[in-house]
């Protein structure tokens, strides 16, 4: 019988495992354990992939099956087809997929596009040629880092190719491993040490008992159904606050992602709790509910963003920022129904004008950083013609009010400086190819439908005419009137009954 040694005092989950630098993935590992989620790593060569998900396996006693999907056919995962009356029946073996518990999909993003096709119900649906996989669990997959969309490739990986957003879609968790160079010295020479350690036979291989782990994953799964019960509130506060701001910074997620990004937040809260009560591990224990919640939110966002499978660079700092925001507007929603209803409006027109009328009785009644980010998604949301048409209905009341930061002020003067420099041109005079006269003349006879006596339709006509002499007749002047009445309406404005 192996007897394994005593765990360091600082081991953690996966230094338990033989695996050393990878202690902030401790809690994700275990929450992906707990929730059985799809879960992917991503990482260079050497950097413990497949240590990871074997070990795992081994120390869960799972029935496991690995498979380097670069290589794989059809016949590898559910046997070889023969004739069964009418219909066919597949010889099973030892190394098909049919009573595995676990299954490890290696070098994922260099299969055939077929082949990840078939792959794709399998991590998904946990089906396989539409029949149910019955005693499968864990779903995990590994590759390297995808060659970049950008074209770039410093990690030499030519032929790990991004996934099909679908498919990136359906992990659940996906982790990034680091390389040796990037761990700290301590954790390098762990991993040098190792290599040293495995010439000893007669010194096993530190790990856990299976029972241990086993005991580990199923007091987080328990935890877990305690932590949503009870922050269920904060939690989908905060990830609804995060849908704008990941999305204007190219990280936009999908419904189904939103709702996994939930889930995770309350199953990595409730492994960061677990692994502080197990003494063996003797990992640090939060400081506070509140900032564990928190701080466990953000280890939850580093590893539940597809985007990394798909060769997109995901800015550390970029996701620290936007998760201080969604902090900050979680904490007041929490304790605001008011903000809290600004912040569920579905359209973002709308969102603006209500948290416009909420600042006029209240400045300050909706952060700066918020407020900013609802102008810019507003503006983002509506065509150029539109989006000048909302900015001159923005831009005087977000400056008066001062609710807004210097990039949102900047974004919504564009088209207002381009209309300015319109008005002060000493002549009108301009070159109309033959080819657009039409437009220009039904440009002349729109302004000309406009009441000089009106400041609202001599700017509504200014900005027609500035739209049309930027965008070289791209503008449509016959709809500016539609287009601000439709704006006011969902700004809200007094006298016009919303859309």
């Amino acid at each position: 019988m192996t007897v394994h040694p005593p765990f360091p005092q600082s081991a953690g989950l996966l230094a338990a495992l033989g695996l050393h630098g990878l202690a902030h993935l401790d809690a994700p590992v275990l929450a992906a354990l707990a929730t059985e989620s799809p879960m992917l790593l991503i990482g260079p060569h050497g950097s413990a992939k497949s240590a990871l998900l074997e070990r795992l396996a081994a120390a869960l006693g799972l029935a496991h099956r690995h498979y380097n999907a670069s290589l794989l056919s059809f016949d590898d995962l559910v046997g070889f087809p023969v004739p069964d009356g009418d219909g066919l029946r597949y010889l099973r073996t030892p190394a098909t997929l049919w009573d595995a518990e676990s299954v490890f999909l290696d070098e994922i993003s260099r299969c055939r596009p077929e082949v990840q096709n078939k792959l794709f119900s399998i991590i998904h649906e946990k089906r396989v040629q539409g029949l149910a996989l019955t005693a499968l669990r864990y779903r995990w997959s590994a590759m390297n880092p995808p060659a970049a969309l950008d074209g770039a490739d410093d990690a030499g990986y030519a032929g790990s190719i991004p996934l099909d957003a679908a498919l990136a879609d359906r992990f659940g968790f996906v982790l990034a491993l680091p390389a040796l160079d990037d761990l700290s010295p301590e954790a390098r020479r762990s991993v040098i040490r190792s290599g040293l350690s495995s010439m000893a036979p007669a010194v096993a291989a530190p790990g856990l008992a299976a029972p241990d782990l086993a005991t580990l994953v199923d007091r987080c799964r328990q935890a877990v159904a305690l932590v949503a019960a009870t922050q269920g509130e904060w939690i989908t506060t905060y990830t609804a606050a995060l849908v704008l701001p990941l999305r204007q910074a190219g990280l936009g997620i999908s419904g189904r992602r939103a709702a996994m990004l939930a889930a995770n937040i309350a199953a990595v809260h409730a492994a960061r709790r677990s692994l502080a009560q197990a003494p063996d591990l003797a990992c640090p224990r939060p400081a506070s509910a509140d900032s564990s919640l928190a701080d466990s939110a953000f280890a939850a966002l580093r590893v539940s963003l597809p985007q990394r499978a798909q060769g997109v660079a995901v800015d550390a700092g970029v996701l620290a920022t936007i998760h201080r925001q969604a902090v900050d507007a979680a904490g007041q929603a929490h304790d605001d129904a008011e903000l809290a209803r600004i912040l569920d409006e579905a359209h973002p027109v709308r969102r603006v004008g209500l948290a416009l009328q909420a600042v006029k009785r209240r400045p300050g009644r909706v952060p700066r950083h918020t407020m900013s980010l609802l102008v810019s998604d507003a503006l983002a949301s509506q065509p150029k013609q539109a989006r000048w048409v909302l900015s001159q209905a923005l831009l005087p009341e977000v400056a008066a009010l001062d609710c807004v930061d210097a990039p949102t002020l900047e974004l919504l003067a564009e088209p207002f400086t381009a209309q300015l420099e319109f008005e002060q041109r000493s002549g009108l005079q301009h070159q109309i190819p033959r080819s657009r006269i039409d437009g220009f003349n039904v440009l002349v006879k729109t302004l000309e439908g406009f009441d000089g006596r009106d400041p609202a339709q001599v700017a509504l006509g200014n900005l027609g005419a500035a739209l049309y002499m930027k965008d070289e007749g791209a503008a449509d002047p016959a709809a500016l009137t539609a287009q601000r009445e439709r704006l006011r309406a969902l700004l809200g404005t007094p006298d016009v009954h919303a859309a």
